[in-house]
């Protein structure tokens, strides 16, 4: 087959090009200076190897695709005919190249060689298997003989390989999956070259990630539009279709349309169209052997973008949107986002780079791998600081859409130290604890010795105070005490004309009782104002009283207190005239200003000046003393801040023999009789032990009575029938009728009082009966406030007809004991008194007298004076079938019995009589202007009313 060649160039002109190129860079090398450049040497000599072999290439192929046709020898010498319009024919064109080269210069003999030599050459296209031929080319011409092709065996297709064949990266940790706050692991670079695609599906980088690739994989830019011409596109006007391969030409833009005819634009008509401007531009597709065509259908200009966008395009929603992501605790600032933030808010970058700044330190110390910020709340948040004040933390992380997820991470225990200088803050923590802990621990040693410093001192001032305020106190108290015992020297001295002439008898109703006793009593100041009968001394005519109330009394009460004073009568019965003028009723001031405390009434009347005052003008220029009730130590102050007299005993004094086992001291000493008893006893010991000891020396005793010192009116008194329950009662009869009148000694009774001792507290325990069930509500109760405040054992008389009797009396200051009255007590219950049948018929009256006498003179010895009571227990001894009387308690103070006795006195004129033990009453006169009453109702005459 013969093909039309373009011309060629002959091989010495290109052997020519390659050495005058070699002369060229020899040229180069030797006249450069220098150091030569290794690059541009190189690149020549490629160069030009790769031009001679293309050349070569091109020529060898041009000479095998055509059939040659050797030239006769005739024909050697013969010039080249030449073809009309340019072309060659193939015999012509080998006959002109072969001939000419040789036969120049030649003799015949050589050239019928080459002409030989020629058809050799000619050879391998007819012959290719010639090996003369090609022995001939490879000696002349260097051509090597091509290698053949050796068909190979079909290779079989491989076996399916099983399994996987690319090595799995590893995944996400267990603990990162299980809690999505942890950070994530450090990406290397070795996984960084794996591609975005591989971390995702290792869960590296959060699903919710917005992801931004620097350089985009998609490169956008516009696509090249042609101007259209009346004639298409031909392969002339393309200077090589190879360009195509670079272009968007051979890029199709529609494939709905690229079966529409090609409507060829027309310049003459394109100042008259009115409608859209038109561009069609064809060009031939690419075809297998190697043609390129185009075809881009008519597209209107209007809808063409004048400017087409340079970037990727946009939803509305991200345009509008300013949020962009801080990665890793660094701004992502390739973002578009970002660029548009920035663009945006240019004129106050200023301020905002700062705040961002801070925002993206707090993220890279707590480790926040991912953050959207809200650029508007991030700009409203740097304008309000833009004064120079920095944010907090919280209002950075508000600029954060998503804040939930930052907190919930920060908050997570030691997130802190997984930022990039984790370990200095890890390490810088670690020291700082360890100096703080070491620091403190010096710091509480010191503050401890120093607190304990403090409270020693303080202490010890406290106590100093405290001690000088004691002396201070008992300093005053013995002033007060010393002045106390100077007027009662006085008041003796002056006792019998104080009786003789006009007084002021102050009473003072006060329950001086300790702060326990009377914190448990209920309505304490009405207790103490049940002595109103104090105001019915006044049946003396010079005795004027002024009565202290510890209640507020109204009007009603004044009147009725008036009326009842207004029916007194006098020794002489006769009508006591201008009472009321004698009796003046004060409260304190100050009555309730100390409301729950229930002080006595000596202490209110004390803490109230304005009172004070008042009873300083009251008994200015007169004689006059105060009669308390249960003396106090405010009674002694009293005295001195009113400089009068008290007529009563001590308060120590009257407090010591107002318990039971003083009172028993008194009736000792007095020689009187008392029930078998032990007193000042303080321990269940020695309560065992003396009531083992009382039992086992009176059996005939079957009831056993038991009372606290401090207490009053049967409050502190419990009883136990203890022979009832005792197991060995019977034995211990025999013991005594066998000893008969040795067993009075200690030593018959002692086997008994083992034995008894033996028995007695779990008969105490389960047997004794409290009195007062609402004061002591249990046995253990009782026995622990009998044995603090000490208490008294004493047998109950071995009778069932007992009589209690009471004896008041009035131990002057010169130490004349009067008995102002007695009485039979009528009990409520069996320890509880509820009045006094007046006077008493139980006893004789002169034994009664001889045996008070003896108590109120005992009672004097030890400087008790005033107002004291008595009582006693009258009975018939089942053995011996006498009256016994026994003294059982002592009161030193102005008791209820006596005040009510003092009524009986005022309102009925009567006195009561030592001697016979009576209470005599005057006769009694009727007043004139009562005598109508009496008379008969005949004798009567109406009364003649007359006015002024």
């Amino acid at each position: 087959m013969t093909t039309v060649l373009a011309p060629q160039e002959d091989t010495g002109s290109i052997l020519v090009k390659v050495q005058d190129e070699l002369r060229h860079l020899r040229d180069q090398l030797v006249n450069a200076s220098g150091s030569v450049d290794i690059n541009a040497l190189a690149s020549a000599i490629s160069r030009t190897e790769k031009a001679v072999q293309g050349k070569a290439e091109e020529l060898l192929s041009a000479q095998q695709n055509q059939v040659l046709t050797l030239p006769t020898l005739n024909q050697a010498s013969q010039p080249t005919p030449q073809l009309s319009g340019g072309k060659r024919q193939s015999n012509v064109f080998y006959k002109s190249r072969f001939t000419t080269n040789f036969s120049v210069n030649k003799t015949p003999g050589q050239v019928v060689k080459d002409q030989m030599m020629s058809r050799m050459i000619a050879a391998p296209t007819h012959q290719p298997d010639n090996v003369n031929a090609r022995v001939v080319i490879q000696e002349q011409f260097g051509i090597s003989k091509p290698r053949e092709k050796v068909s190979l065996p079909p290779i079989p297709p491989p076996k399916p390989l099983m399994g996987p064949t690319v090595k799995g990266a590893p995944s996400l940790p267990k603990s990162n999956r299980l809690n999505p706050r942890l950070t994530p692991p450090v990406i290397t670079e070795r996984d960084a070259k794996k591609g975005i695609l591989s971390l995702c599906e290792r869960g590296l980088i959060p699903p919710a990630a917005e992801l931004t690739l620097e350089p985009s994989p998609i490169k956008h830019r516009a696509a090249p539009l042609h101007i259209q011409n009346n004639e298409p596109l031909s392969l002339e006007r393309i200077a090589d279709a190879q360009e195509l391969e670079h272009t968007m030409v051979g890029v199709q833009l529609d494939t709905s349309a690229h079966d529409m005819p090609l409507v060829p634009y027309n310049k003459s008509r394109s100042s008259h169209v009115t409608g859209a401007r038109m561009i069609t531009a064809s060009v031939p597709l690419r075809n297998k052997s190697g043609a390129s065509t185009f075809k881009m259908i008519n597209t209107p200009l209007s809808h063409m973008s004048p400017n087409p966008p340079t970037g990727p395009p946009q939803t509305p929603a991200l345009t509008k949107s300013r949020k962009f992501t801080i990665q890793g605790g660094r701004t992502v600032y390739e973002n578009s986002d970002f660029e548009d933030f920035r663009k945006e808010y240019c004129q106050n970058w200023s301020y905002i780079l700062p705040t961002l700044q801070e925002l993206e330190l707090v993220l890279t110390q707590y480790a926040v791998p991912v953050a959207i910020v809200d650029g508007e709340l991030l700009s409203q948040l740097a304008m309000n600081y833009k004064m120079g004040n920095r944010p907090s933390i919280q209002e950075l992380i508000d600029c954060c859409t998503n804040q939930g997820s930052i907190i919930s991470l920060m908050e997570s225990p030691g997130q802190l130290y997984r930022g990039p200088k984790g370990y200095d803050l890890a390490a810088a923590k670690i020291q700082a604890t360890y100096k703080m802990h070491k620091e403190r621990t010096k710091f509480l040693d010191h503050r401890k010795r120093k607190g304990a410093g403090s409270i020693i001192a303080l202490n010890w001032m406290m106590s100093m105070r405290m001690a000088g305020v004691r002396g201070k106190l008992k300093a005053s108290r013995a002033l007060y005490l010393t002045k106390f015992r100077e007027r009662a020297k006085e008041l003796k001295t002056t006792w019998s004309s104080i009786e003789q002439k006009k007084r002021v008898i102050i009473h003072i109703p006060s329950r001086g009782f300790s702060q326990p006793i009377r914190d448990s009593l209920v309505d304490f100041h009405n207790l103490q104002n049940s002595q109103m009968g104090r105001i019915c001394d006044i049946n003396d005519p010079n005795v004027e009283v002024i009565y202290i109330s510890p209640i507020d009394l109204d009007n009603d009460m004044q009147q009725y207190y008036q009326k009842l004073l207004s029916m007194g009568v006098s020794k002489t019965g006769e009508h006591c005239p201008e009472t009321e003028a004698k009796v003046k009723f004060i409260v304190p001031n100050n009555l309730d200003s100390f409301p729950g405390l229930n002080f006595c009434l000596s202490s209110l009347l004390l803490y109230s000046a304005k009172t004070i005052k008042r009873l300083k003008r009251l008994i200015a220029g007169k004689t006059a003393y105060i009669l308390p009730g249960l003396m106090h130590r405010d009674d002694m102050e009293l005295s001195e801040v009113l400089n009068i007299p008290v007529l009563g005993a001590e308060p120590d004094i009257a407090h010591l023999y107002s318990t039971k086992s003083g009172a028993k001291r008194i009736f000792a000493n007095a020689n009187v009789t008392i029930p078998p008893s032990e007193f000042d006893i303080y321990t269940e010991e020695q309560l065992f032990e003396m009531l083992s000891s009382l039992i086992a020396s009176n059996l005939h005793v079957t009831r056993w009575c038991f009372k606290i010192d401090t207490e009053f009116d049967g409050r502190g008194t419990a009883y136990c029938d203890v022979t009832s329950h005792l197991e060995c009662y019977k034995w211990a009869l025999k013991q005594a009728e066998r000893y008969g009148s040795k067993w009075s000694k200690r030593w018959a009774q002692e086997p008994t009082t083992i034995k008894i001792y033996s028995e007695l507290p779990e008969i105490i325990y389960n047997n004794l009966k409290v009195v007062n069930n609402k004061l002591f509500p249990s046995v253990e109760k009782f026995l622990v406030a009998f044995t603090k405040s000490g208490g008294v054992i004493e047998a109950c008389p071995p009778s069932d007809d007992v009589t209690c009797i009471t004896v008041d009396m009035f131990i002057a200051p010169t130490g004349d004991v009067e008995i102002k009255n007695t009485g039979d007590q009528i009990r409520a219950t069996e320890f509880q008194t509820w009045a006094i049948s007046s006077p008493q018929t139980s006893i004789n009256p002169s034994r009664l007298h001889s045996i008070s006498q003896s108590v109120g003179n005992a009672c004097y010895e030890r400087g008790i004076i005033g107002y004291i009571s008595v009582g006693y227990a009258t009975f018939i001894d089942p053995l011996t079938e006498d009256q016994q009387l026994w003294a059982i308690d002592l009161k030193i103070q102005y008791t209820d019995t006596m005040a009510m006795s003092n009524i009986l006195q005022y309102v009925t004129g009567g006195h009561f009589d030592n001697g016979t033990g009576l209470f005599k009453i005057p006769e009694y006169k009727v007043m004139p202007e009562m005598a109508s009453r009496f008379q008969s109702p005949k004798a009567r005459q109406p009364p003649n009313h007359r006015f002024a």
